[in-house]
């Protein structure tokens, strides 16, 4: 993956041997090399959710993209995203480091096509992996494949996640380590609406509750437009401190982001790294 440009409301990136171009409403500013957006493979045009890929040349309906030791199948959605988020490959690495030593117990809250559930399961720790898209979950299970990752390395929970933790919480369910990467709004297939200022807060508390007595960590990220470092920060570890028995633990709030070729920064998010 690279980042080659961006500008004008677009990026432009290069996802194994196609050239992408995809709408950004942060992508700010003029495109820096004209020449690199003529040789495109297909576009994204209209909003998300309302528009479709125009392609210029023949494009499969699947490929895959490594990241490190990472293999990830890539697709053109209906919805502009490809099934994987670039910028979460720092997240990925982060989470690997700070399971080094020791069998991880993981719950992956939103986890999408399992980027990270595959990170870490490669790495032997025991991933449990919750989404509300059916779809999702299969393209997930198919990265684990690719990855040839053992079948019992993964639990698949087709489910709420709010729902969910919930219920773990009252069954007294504890995990090492937490992920949440939910979107800033969206919907089950039940109906149910997610709301990050309204649900992210009581969520997190259910999180706090099913930590274990020696967790390794937990991740946040966050892409609404009110979402800041400073906010991030205070959330979790107002929510740590008074929902939980751990004192002695560490919060970096930071941007995520990707870089271009000519070493410009893109805002892509907020994420909210906690080591205990």
């Amino acid at each position: 993956y690279s980042l080659l440009d961006f500008g004008d409301g677009k990026r432009l990136e290069q996802w194994g041997p196609h050239h992408l171009v995809r709408p950004d409403p942060t992508a700010t500013g003029e495109m820096q090399n004209q020449k690199l957006w003529r040789d495109v493979d297909a576009i994204y045009e209209g909003e998300k959710g309302k528009g479709d890929w125009t392609t210029t040349s023949a494009m499969p309906s699947r490929w895959t993209v490594e990241f490190g030791d990472l293999k990830l199948i890539v697709r053109l959605t209906p919805y502009k995203h490809t099934g994987v988020f670039p910028e979460q490959e720092s997240n990925w690495q982060w989470a690997r480091e700070k399971g080094k030593g020791r069998s991880l117990i993981v719950l992956n809250l939103f986890a999408y096509t399992g980027a990270a559930t595959v990170a870490l399961a490669k790495d032997g720790h025991f991933v449990t992996h919750v989404d509300a898209s059916k779809p999702a979950l299969t393209w997930a299970k198919e990265n684990t494949v690719l990855n040839a990752l053992p079948a019992d390395r993964v639990r698949w929970i087709f489910d709420d996640v709010s729902v969910f933790v919930a219920r773990e919480r009252k069954r007294g369910k504890k995990y090492d380590a937490i992920i949440l990467d939910p979107p800033a709004y969206g919907h089950a297939q039940t109906g149910k609406t997610w709301r990050m200022e309204r649900d992210l807060a009581p969520l997190l508390e259910d999180c706090a509750s099913i930590l274990s007595e020696s967790p390794a960590f937990l991740l946040l990220n966050g892409y609404a437009k009110h979402d800041t470092a400073e906010s991030f920060h205070r959330l979790l570890s107002g929510v740590l401190y008074s929902k939980t028995s751990h004192d002695q633990f560490t919060i970096n709030a930071s941007e995520l982001s990707l870089r271009s070729q000519d070493g410009r920064t893109l805002s892509t998010g907020i994420t909210a790294r906690c080591e205990f």
